[in-house]
């Protein structure tokens, strides 16, 4: 028993160290996925590795048993099947860690290793579609080394170009987008979150949060941006989803009976020049901050100061 024993933590002190790196040179073998800690819910992975040039055929070695070779001459493929479990994958003389835990639905799974409470972190990743398709689609290959090509051309060949609106409307595009950024936000390989996101504050890598005090708008408070922005291009400046009052009335279904119109009915309002106004309707934004506000309902004033804009009381 005590020989089991020691057997077993012998195999998981091997197979939790981290792994040896494969020689590099001009040619070295790199593999694109899957990387060190992966976790599946499914009992096979599928392998994609490049070299720069032609060579021996590449075999992929799982827990110590040698399987079919990667497909290819320098972009390989291939598919592997694992045990439930911890498995060990050699693939170019890189060994590789994945667990399997079959139909498990978790973007982490945590295995305690050493004495100090430590845990191996094993992630689930979503594979970018068009690694099955080759490098040549976004790279080029130059002597030994892949160059991406220019991304809205590789980008725009399988999604759709953004700068362009439906039916030649206006649209307002995302900097990063504009300029042909997309691996700025997205991975182009693989990625634990969703959309092959690559940046872990989203949003917030490039733009500065809200206060959290006062009054926080619901959708900024669940960091839900793209409730209202498009992260791509949108139909109002600041790449909004729908332009002026329409955007506030997807969701606000009951808006002011009164403070609607801009027509004056009274001798005491009169809506200054300035306010913010849409076909003959007073802008939500005119009293509302869509974001956050140091007063209840987003007010933009004090209240009474609010009022006063428009009422002489």
């Amino acid at each position: 028993m005590r020989f089991r024993r020691a057997s077993v933590a012998f195999l998981f002190a091997v197979f939790l160290v981290p792994p040896a790196r494969a020689a590099q040179g001009p040619s070295a073998l790199e593999v694109l996925y899957p990387p060190d800690l992966t976790f599946s819910g499914e009992p096979k992975v599928k392998v994609f590795a490049f070299r720069g040039s032609k060579g021996e055929p590449v075999v992929p070695v799982v827990n110590g048993k040698a399987v079919a070779p990667l497909d290819g001459e320098t972009f390989l493929k291939g598919e592997v099947s694992l045990a439930t479990g911890l498995n060990l994958i050699n693939v170019g003389g890189k060994n590789l860690r994945v667990f399997v835990l079959p139909n498990a639905v978790m973007d982490t799974f945590r295995l305690p290793y050493g004495k100090a409470g430590e845990d191996r972190v094993f992630r689930s990743y979503r594979l970018h579609p068009a690694l099955d398709d080759g490098c040549e689609a976004c790279h080029m290959l130059e002597g030994v080394k892949l160059k991406a090509k220019d991304q809205k051309k590789a980008c725009y060949g399988c999604h759709d170009d953004f700068t362009k609106g439906e039916g030649g409307k206006k649209v307002f595009v995302h900097a990063p987008v504009a300029a042909g950024e997309c691996t700025a936000c997205h991975d182009p390989h693989f990625s634990a979150r969703p959309k092959l996101l690559r940046l872990e504050k989203g949003c917030f890598e490039c733009h500065d949060p809200f206060p959290t005090t006062g009054t926080v708008h619901a959708p900024v408070r669940a960091g839900e941006c793209v409730a209202c922005h498009s992260p791509h291009a949108g139909a109002a400046p600041k790449q909004l989803v729908r332009p002026g009052n329409a955007l506030c009335l997807g969701c606000h279904k009951e808006p002011h009976a009164r403070h609607r119109s801009s027509v004056v009915l009274g001798a005491l309002t009169r809506v200054p020049d300035d306010f913010p106004v849409e076909r003959g309707e007073l802008s939500c934004t005119g009293c509302h901050a869509p974001h956050q506000s140091p007063n209840p309902r987003l007010f933009r004033k004090p209240q009474e100061d609010l009022c006063r804009t428009c009422h002489a009381v």
